[in-house]
């Protein structure tokens, strides 16, 4: 590599690490006609782009067309928005959420839990492997969840105080409508001008999902941001029990057999 070329390459690292040196929490846009890079790094971006267009067509959600894929947004800190900015913007989510949940599934599709082209969900929360499933109903998933364990054999494995192993248990024998759900709910990958909210960014996890599953992820950031953790609950609907549960659960890796169908 020559010497003008190594330079090169340094400043193209150094500028990529100063990008990611100052993403964090909330998106923010301020010029409204920029051009974003979204970096994704070696995963495969079909699922993502065909997720993006097929919400744009069917809500008012205010979804960045895809000219390429990669990433590069500026933020402000959640902390630093008045109650009155909050508001404004939980208001906007809470109209979104509410679209996407009544997005129904292709016809061509029984409700299974997949992506939009009925295939595996990329969730690291489900397993951290890998994309998994598609499942065919919520107890499937719940069995992911448990490693392919019952319940009775998941608590004394992961040794799971009795008190909290019934959390798990009352929780997995419930059952939830089949909604779309973005999947990923966070500061990151909300875009904002002021209180206004000018994008929802990361549609790859999105897909069919169990009612509750929007809010349990959303409560896994990967920060410390308690008040963000409060205000989910002004846009999502909140399934404490649900949530309590997948905590003790914790995070999924695959098994042998796979459960796709």
């Amino acid at each position: 590599m020559s010497r003008f070329s190594l330079s090169l390459y340094n400043r193209i690292l150094w500028l990529l690490n100063r990008v990611e040196s100052i993403v964090s929490n909330i998106w923010s846009v301020t010029l409204g006609r920029l051009i974003f890079v979204k970096i994704l790094g070696i995963r495969d971006a079909t699922v993502e782009v065909a997720t993006m267009k097929f919400v744009r067509q069917r809500t008012t959600i205010p979804i960045p067309r895809v000219l390429a894929v990669n990433s590069l947004i500026s933020h402000h800190q959640w902390k630093t928005y008045s109650q009155d900015n909050r508001d404004a913007v939980l208001a906007q989510l809470r109209n979104y959420i509410s679209q996407l949940r009544e997005i129904g599934p292709p016809p061509q599709y029984p409700p299974y839990i997949c992506n939009i082209l009925g295939g595996p969900i990329m969730d690291h929360r489900l397993c951290v492997n890998h994309p998994y499933g598609p499942y065919r109903d919520e107890e499937q998933m719940n069995l992911q969840r448990r490693q392919g364990f019952s319940v009775a054999q998941f608590v004394e494995i992961a040794n799971i105080p009795e008190e909290f192993a019934t959390e798990i248990r009352e929780s997995h024998d419930l059952r939830h409508p089949i909604v779309f759900t973005h999947n990923d709910i966070a500061m990151r990958n909300i875009m904002v001008s002021g209180d206004r909210v000018t994008g929802l960014i990361d549609w790859e996890c999105a897909g069919w999902l169990p009612a509750h599953w929007e809010y349990v992820k959303a409560t896994w950031t990967d920060f410390d941001a308690e008040e963000w953790v409060r205000d989910l609950r002004e846009f999502i609907p909140p399934f404490d029990l649900e949530a309590r549960a997948d905590e003790l659960i914790g995070w999924s890796r695959s098994w042998e057999p796979r459960l796709d169908l």
